[in-house]
């Protein structure tokens, strides 16, 4: 396996946990970004590295045709019905 590989997939598992960590802390973004020396241009970058890592393992490695904005998620299709009910409208 390629080093630097190992070492993102490193970085990004460890900013992972210090998401998630924030997240459970209750604390603001600022807050827990001045508590841990951390800049907030820093956390935001690997927030949006996490997230998008996520989406591509929820998603099974698929690339998307459409562009899902950070923080929401793709909706798989509802499977199509057949129409068996007929719609009667009396006048």
């Amino acid at each position: 396996m390629d080093m630097q590989k190992v070492t993102s997939e490193q970085q990004l598992s460890k900013w992972a946990e210090l998401i998630q960590t924030r997240l459970e802390s209750g604390q603001s973004i600022k807050e827990f970004c001045l508590t841990n020396g951390i800049s907030k241009a820093t956390y935001y970058y690997w927030q949006k590295k996490v997230s998008k890592a996520k989406c591509t393992v929820l998603g099974g490695e698929k690339e998307s045709k459409t562009e899902v904005p950070s923080g929401w998620m793709q909706l798989a299709p509802k499977p199509a019905h057949s129409a068996k009910a007929t719609l009667e409208i009396n006048g």
